[in-house]
Formats: C-alpha cells, structure tokens, sequence
C-alpha cells in the first residue's frame, strides 16, 4: 500500500497537469465536432485522487504495484475525455476523426464478450447487453502543440464515446454498482438498472430513425439549410448515400464557415448544391470536400469564395486573442509570448507588417523577462525576417545577428541553421552573392549534421535561387533537382512544390515554354494539396506570364485572374496587385 499511497500524494501535485491536458484534447474534438457539423456534447476531466485511490486499493490484490511505472501502465485514464453523440450513426465519423488526429495507444469496443461483474458478484442474470461505447486511449500529436503544450504529447489521454443516453445511464450504473457508498445493490436495484438499459438500447434505436428522417426532411426540394448541422447531414448523405461506414471516410471540412457563407445565397439548399457536388472527389483526404466546393466558387461566386477565406482568417486572429487572455489570467507568461507571437504570425501573413513588429516584439520582451532565451532569439529572427519583407535589410541584419548570438549561446544548431539561412537571405537581397552562399552553405551542413530533411531542402533552393540570380541555369539547375530529391525521398510536400516551381523558373528564363508550364502545373498541383494559398499564387502568375509570352491571350488571363482572386482572399496585396496589372494589360 505504500506505492499507493506515494503514487497519489505525486498524482495531487500533478492534478492541475492531467486536467490541462484533458481540456487540451477535450478542445481539439468539440471545436472539430463543432466544425464538421457533428451533434455532441464533449468534457474533460482527471479522475479525482480519492477515486484513484479507491480503484488503486481494489485493484492491489491482483496488480501487485511495486513502482508508479506499474500503476500508470494500469491505470489509462487519469486524464479522460467523454464525447457524448446526439445520435449513435455519428459514431463512425468521429472515430475515423479520432484516428486521424490522434496517436491511437489502443482502441476498446464496448460491450466486450465477458461476464460483467453483476452476473460473477450477484445472483441476478441481465437481459440487456449493457454498456455499448467506444474507448480510445490516446496522445496528443506534437504537430497541434505550441511551445507551452508540448509538455502534453506523452501524457496518455482516455477518450469514450458512446451515445449521451449510454453515458447518461453508464454514469449511473458504474457510480451504483462499482462505486456503493450505503451498502450493496438488492436483487431489484439491480433489475431495474437493466430495465433502463433496455429503455437505452430502444432510445438509441429511435435516434438512429430519428437521424434518418432528418436526413430525408434536408434532403427534401425547395427547403433551405437552417443551421451547418443539416448542411453536414446533407453531405454526408448524398457523397456517402450507402452506408455509415462509406460516411465516414468522408472528410467535409469547416461546414460551419461554409453555411456562413452561403445562407444568404441562392446555395444555401440542396438542389442547388446537387450540381457543385457531381464534381467532388470525397476520396482526398488532404483536400476536404468544403475546401474543394469553396474552389468551385472561386470563378464563379467569388463574393462567396472570398467571404470565406475572411471568416477563416479572422476566426483564427479571434482564436489567438482569446488565448492571449486566457493565458494573461492564468499568468502563463511564456504561454502569452507564444500566442503574441501566432498573432505576429498571423499579421504578417497579411501584410501588416507594422502590427506584425509589435507582436514580435512583445514575445521578445516577454521571454527576456522570464529567462526564455530560445523563445527571445525565434522572436528576433521573426522580427528580422519581417523588416526584411518590409524592405528595410539593416534593421533585419541587426535582428538575425542577435538572434543568432542567443542561439550560438544555448547551442541550439536547428536555431542557427535557420538564423544563417535568414541571414543568406538579407545578402541577397542586397545582392552580395558571395556572403549569401557561405551562409546558405554554413546552414546546409548544420541541417545536415542534425539530420533535418526540410530545413536542408529550403537551404538547396535557396542556393539554386541564388545561381538563378547570377544566370548561372546549370548549377541553379543541380540545385533544385538535389532539392527535388530530397523531397520526394523523405515526402516533403511543400519543398517538393517550391522545386518544381523553380525548375520551371529556370526553363521558362532559358526559353522552354512548354517544360516551364510542366513543372509548373506539377507545382501547383502540390502546392494546392498543402493548401498553401501564398504559393499557388505565385505559380498561378508564372503561369500567366508563360501564356502571355506565348501568345495566348486567353489561358493568360485565366491565370492572372485565378491568382487575383485567390490573393484577396487572404489579402496577398502584393499579389493582387501584379495580377491586376497584368489582366489590365491584356484586356
């Protein structure tokens, strides 16, 4: 018992620690839920010490607990997410969500073929089957964690699913049953928990018809979407019409942002939406069929198509500043520098560079405050990197020179390697070639010693960009192919996407037409499955310009035009601005 004991006087320290990283997990599903149009009801909690220890102490005889390594490999859910479904068809969906975001430990379905502990305990045999949910264990993936919630990613997570009238009665039973606290259950308490069940199993059946007829009333001509939930269902229905489990491969997107959208438009019902879908490939996962309807309106409605990426944009800046308070209230000073800097980030992308500056520069003062020298010198490499974009390269030299005296200090390579890329870049700009290849050679072999694929693929196109610069089309061309390479041997999309844009820069510089629109069209092919918006536009307008030199007029001015769209939907003004010009000048 003295494991036991010392386990939860550790466990109540850490408490607060398995409850954070619950609500962080609990988040992640009822904001996706929430997105993909699913009905739930989701919470977190980390299960209290005296529980703990109530289980611990039952569990001892046949455990054996000598050290905390055997408690925690037994006892999965400290930290616990319950998902509870408005209706039991959903659950499919949002166990291939589940799966998807998550590192699944392992997966239990309910009811299992065991004597429940009723039947081995008590004279009274069920009638009904019980429990019926789905339990993951999980951990969070490092991908959807800050600097601050990274601590999380090996903290394993329960999360039970299972429809809100099983969770309802679940409560009850497991709190009666497995938990008595005045005495054991009689013969009758027992029947009449079984008696519930069954009303449960009914309830669930009704549900399941009930789900249906929704279906059909959404389903049905001349009848509007009321709310995102009947515009999932709509979808999910007729891109997945034969059975639940076809559904749930599906992956529908932000449902939400696009019923904002449409609602007021002559889209928001289905037969008007019947025709967007005939041309919807539900079979690519990295392309959600919300994204890719929201395409077919970028010609067409582009009032939609733009509204869209609005909503999109300032839903996330609303997300930051809301985490910045949340943090400030906490008094989580290095959770408020990260979040100053995702705002900064966020700035910059649409060009305000001057916002973009403040926020970097709060992070800076934030994480010299507390010590923080790795946050203090990425935060100085943003600013640098954002005076560059700004124009001014003296004040962006003199940012990346202290960020790469902090990083030099705590022997951080990845943060060198990245500052001396930074760095490679400025000289460039300023066109001292010759200074810019010793830093992007001098960042190279730091990615390369560290083994870090990506940061080795930006510095081989940084390189063949330099020689292209010089017109020197050989060695720039060795470069991008090397870069190419390394992309496609270690499934580097976005890399992969930036070499073929600059292979066609090379062709298209030496007079190849028709191989610069090859891998140009390559490109945008892998920059459009990346999502990335900034850099679909700048192969868009390559693309422009490759028509416009051949002549033909009208291909040309598709191009410009896709790519002045697409760049006032996330505000590029920069290239928005060179699109319009070139669609003036052919018009």
């Amino acid at each position: 018992m003295a494991v036991i004991e010392k386990f939860i006087e550790a466990y109540t320290k850490k408490l607060d620690f398995y409850r954070e990283a619950a609500r962080f997990c609990s988040q992640i599903c009822e904001t996706t839920m929430e997105q993909m149009g699913i009905r739930t009801i989701v919470t977190s909690r980390a299960k209290k010490p005296e529980r703990l220890r109530n289980k611990l102490e039952k569990r001892e005889f046949d455990k054996k607990y000598n050290t905390f390594e055997d408690i925690m490999d037994d006892i999965a859910d400290l930290s616990g997410v319950r998902i509870a479904l408005y209706f039991p068809g959903d659950l499919s969906k949002v166990q291939q969500f589940i799966e998807s975001n998550f590192t699944v430990k392992e997966r239990r379905i309910f009811p299992e073929p065991v004597q429940p502990l009723w039947e081995k305990e008590h004279d009274y045999k069920k009638r009904f089957s019980g429990y019926w949910a789905t339990h993951y264990r999980v951990y969070l993936k490092e991908k959807d964690l800050s600097e601050d919630t990274l601590k999380y990613s090996e903290t394993l997570i329960e999360i039970q699913i299972a429809s809100a009238l099983m969770h309802a009665w679940a409560e009850v039973e497991h709190d009666l049953v497995y938990k008595p606290y005045s005495g054991e259950l009689s013969f009758e308490e027992y029947q009449i928990l079984d008696e519930l069940n069954g009303l449960v199993l009914a309830g669930e059946i009704a549900l399941e018809r009930l789900q249906k007829a929704v279906k059909n009333r959404v389903s049905q001509v001349g009848k509007d979407f009321n709310n995102h939930y009947e515009l999932a269902m709509f979808l999910y229905n007729k891109l997945g019409h034969t059975t639940e489990s076809s559904q749930s491969d599906i992956v529908l997107g932000r449902v939400d942002l696009l019923f904002q959208c449409i609602k007021t438009s002559e889209y928001n019902n289905p037969e008007s939406l019947k025709e967007l879908l005939l041309a919807i490939n539900h079979d690519i996962k990295t392309h959600p069929v919300v994204e890719q309807i929201i395409d077919k309106f970028r010609s067409t409605h582009p009032d939609i198509y733009e509204k869209y990426h609005e909503e999109k944009q300032s839903e996330e800046l609303k997300y930051q500043f809301d985490t910045l308070r949340m943090n400030r209230e906490n008094g989580n000073r290095q959770g408020e520098a990260n979040t100053l800097a995702n705002i900064g980030y966020i700035y910059s992308s649409k060009e305000n560079y001057d916002e973009a500056i403040q926020y970097f520069a709060k992070a800076v003062g934030i994480n010299h405050e507390i010590g923080g020298i790795q946050g203090e010198a990425n935060q100085l490499l943003n600013l640098g990197s954002t005076y560059r974009f700004k124009g001014d390269l003296d004040q962006a030299l003199e940012y990346c020179n202290r960020a790469a005296e902090l990083h030099k200090k705590i022997s951080y390579k990845q943060g060198q390697a990245n500052t001396l890329g930074m760095i490679g870049n400025i000289y460039s700009d300023r066109v001292n070639y010759k200074e810019a290849f010793v830093h992007y050679k001098e960042a190279l072999e730091i990615y390369r010693e560290t083994k870090y694929r990506t940061g080795e693929v930006i510095q081989l196109n940084n390189l063949g960009m330099l020689f292209l610069k010089q017109r020197d089309f050989e060695l720039a061309l060795q470069y991008y192919f090397e870069a190419l390479e390394t992309c496609q041997d270690c499934d580097y999309k976005q890399g992969e996407g930036d070499a073929f844009q600059n292979i066609g820069t090379i062709y298209f510089e030496n007079g190849k037409l028709e191989d610069a629109i090859m891998f140009y069209e390559k490109a945008l092919s892998v920059q459009e499955s990346t999502g990335n918006q900034k850099n679909s536009i700048g192969v868009l307008l390559n693309l422009g310009k490759v028509y416009h030199e051949k002549a033909i007029r009208e291909k040309a001015i598709y191009y410009f035009k896709e790519a002045y769209l697409l760049s006032n939907s996330i505000e590029y003004k920069k290239g928005a601005e060179e699109a319009q010009e070139y669609i003036e000048l052919l018009q």
